[in-house]
């Protein structure tokens, strides 16, 4: 994925660009109108009276003001009970369903094209052609406006609700791991975490941020074009600070600033961390929505269990698609770390881990996750989990209130990997 194509992801999740671009399409057809007016002003032989289209556009407005209050009213309600109820970020994730947004271009287009078309007939002779043309957009802008609010019936019945957004951040996780260059190393070649640094001249970075893309093509090319390797420390998700070390850049020849300023240039950094690009980002926010439903105030252990259910999955997406495929790196050049089992679990489970402690059903089913985990034909990650079931063995020796219950999770922990459980 190039930067240009990460901008526009990112720009296409943004809640007002669609109703913009619609409402800009409501105005290219009132200019358009005109036009036809004026190149082919014997086209159409239907007559519409000027006062019929101004008393329909009014009608039209007046109802597509009211509507599009309320229903950036029930998105605005419905992006607060996400923040409440499952985790605040998660909310840039409902915001980019595009049914909510073309629900909301709709109605803003409808509104938009009614006004502009009264001040065009006030302001502007149309003929014959120039009304027809009004009318036609009219009766195209109420189909769709009606169509539109049939979805948007049963789309805002839902928005808001836990279960809606549990899916849609799941929806969005599975893309992430689905991507093999996102579990993998982005294409690239991959090296541990704690690799000592090569020799070479030390890339830093001069903003504060988190890395949301690292525009790999960008990064290749250059090194080609100067003959070099490139050494990165970092991946999407890592926090940087100005003057932070993000990597070696080793050549025969020292790199010029303007080396230095494209390779930074290769870097997206945001205040937050993207799920578009960061499937560790994607597992935290299904592990915050678990922890959420733990809390005292909440108590819904069935969220968390079902949680658990979807992290599997997850972890069997970034298992399969983070396997070396034997074929050469796309970007030979280019070394960065990859994503461990470890990290990957520690973000999966600890929230579940630590406020689920004191539930015997979480404790069991957290147990019966790891042992899912130690199944899969991923050495690290058998590994991974069979040493972090002992720690949540031991948080929940700690909040368990009953000896048995205690003693039953304690079993299951230390059941041997061949007595797998039947009932998953």
């Amino acid at each position: 994925m190039t930067k240009l194509q990460f901008f526009l992801n990112q720009a296409a999740t943004k809640l007002w660009i669609r109703p913009t671009l619609f409402s800009l399409g409501a105005l290219g057809w009132v200019a358009l109108s005109y036009l036809t007016e004026i190149f082919y002003p014997e086209a159409f032989g239907v007559n519409i009276p000027k006062e019929t289209l101004v008393g329909l556009f009014t009608i039209l407005a007046s109802t597509m003001l009211t509507v599009a209050t309320f229903s950036v009213s029930a998105v605005a309600n419905a992006f607060a009970a996400v923040g409440n109820s499952a985790s605040p970020r998660a909310t840039s994730i409902v915001m980019a369903d595009a049914r909510i947004q073309s629900t909301l271009a709709a109605f803003l287009a409808a509104f938009i094209y009614a006004v502009v078309s009264i001040t065009a007939l006030s302001a502007v002779g149309f003929g014959n052609v120039g009304r027809f043309m009004l009318f036609l957009g009219f009766v195209l802008l109420v189909a769709w406006v009606l169509m539109s609010f049939l979805a948007w019936v049963d789309r805002v019945s839902r928005l808001g609700m836990l279960g809606d957004t549990l899916e849609r951040v799941s929806a969005a996780a599975r893309k992430a791991f689905s991507e093999p260059g996102l579990a993998g190393p982005l294409g690239g070649k991959s090296h541990p975490e704690d690799e000592d640094p090569p020799d070479g001249t030390v890339l830093r970075f001069d903003s504060f941020g988190y890395i949301q893309h690292i525009d790999m093509e960008a990064l290749q090319d250059l090194a080609e074009k100067r003959d070099a390797k490139i050494w990165l420390s970092v991946r999407p998700g890592k926090l940087v600070t100005p003057r932070a070390p993000v990597g070696i850049f080793r050549a025969d020849a020292e790199p010029d600033d303007d080396d230095l300023a494209a390779i930074r240039a290769c870097f997206s950094t945001g205040s937050e961390r993207s799920p578009q690009t960061d499937p560790r980002f994607s597992m935290i926010l299904l592990a915050e929505v678990a922890g959420r439903a733990l809390s005292p105030a909440v108590n819904d252990p069935g969220t968390a269990i079902a949680v658990i259910g979807l992290q599997l999955e997850l972890f069997h997406l970034w298992a399969e698609n983070g396997r070396e495929s034997g074929d050469p790196p796309r970007f030979d050049r280019i070394s960065l770390p990859t994503i461990t089992a470890e990290d990957l679990i520690f973000d999966a489970f600890t929230p579940v881990a630590r406020d689920g402690a004191g539930s015997i059903e979480v404790c069991f089913r957290l147990q019966k996750g790891l042992r899912a985990l130690m199944h899969m034909n991923h050495p690290p990650l058998c590994e991974a989990a069979s040493a972090y079931r002992e720690t949540a063995l031991e948080l929940s020796d700690h909040a368990l209130p009953v000896t048995s219950q205690r003693n039953a999770v304690r079993r299951l922990a230390r059941k041997p990997l061949e007595e797998s459980d039947r009932n998953g």
